[in-house]
């Protein structure tokens, strides 16, 4: 039996092969579940986002374009779930949570435009190390590469990045 590559179980999977669509599941999982794991405050969460994930993944398949690496929009499925989770708002015998109020949404939402603008505002090798570690999940010898710099460098940008949208944030 010959080991098929990415693309070729892509092929056979958006054909219909469940056979390939389980082959790319299980070359996946673990290294899905450790990244998440990261990001998650707990392995119940964890397994849970990224069943969800290989599920969301299953039912889109035909629509991947290939405009990144497989694993790379597996983990871009699993990064928005586990934010909807996280972010869901808690719902007790029925009742909507005290938290979810018009207001908490409100301010929800401006933090979230407060942060984005500070992102944009980063110097461009800061916002490309910081989105492509926390939101695309790359790692520091990947950012190393795209970025042209060493990936400890990689790792200080991102860093950077961090304490600055932070020092900014406080002062808003």
């Amino acid at each position: 039996m010959s080991v098929k590559s990415d693309a070729e179980l892509l092929v056979a999977a958006k054909a219909g092969d469940k056979e390939a669509c389980s082959l790319l599941f299980a070359k996946y999982r673990t290294r899905l579940y450790w990244f998440i794991r990261k990001k998650a405050k707990n392995s119940v969460d964890t397994e849970d986002v990224v069943q969800e994930a290989f599920m969301d993944a299953y039912t889109y398949l035909k629509g991947f374009r290939g405009d990144s690496e497989f694993f790379t929009w597996l983990c871009t499925i699993a990064i928005r779930r586990l934010y909807k989770r996280r972010y869901k708002p808690l719902e007790r015998h029925g009742e909507s949570s005290t938290t979810d109020t018009p207001e908490t949404r409100m301010v929800t939402t401006q933090d979230i435009g407060i942060v984005n603008t500070l992102i944009s505002r980063l110097p461009d090798k800061q916002r490309k190390a910081l989105i492509g570690r926390e939101y695309e999940g790359k790692s520091y010898p990947t950012l190393g590469k795209e970025l042209q710099c060493t990936p400890n460098y990689a790792k200080k940008l991102v860093f950077k990045a961090k304490k600055s949208i932070r020092k900014e944030y406080n002062d808003y």
